[in-house]
């Protein structure tokens, strides 16, 4: 567990993105985390540069929006 050191803050203000994105990002999957006993959320320090290429992506796909 001690390659989980950021917190949502931490990892939100590393990667330049609010709290509740990395938040959503993690409750689908796309960045992993581990509980600590007081009920934080930890991640790992690599996940900055997933959090950005995934805002990256965001903003790429914004305005286009898919067919049904």
């Amino acid at each position: 567990m001690t390659d989980f050191t950021e917190t949502t803050g931490s990892l939100a203000r590393l990667a330049g993105v609010s709290a509740p994105t990395v938040r959503l990002y993690a409750d689908q999957g796309l960045i992993e985390y581990v509980m600590a006993a007081n009920r934080t959320r930890l991640y790992r320090r690599d996940s900055v540069d997933k959090v950005k290429s995934l805002l990256v992506e965001r903003l790429a796909n914004r305005g286009h929006r898919r067919s049904a």
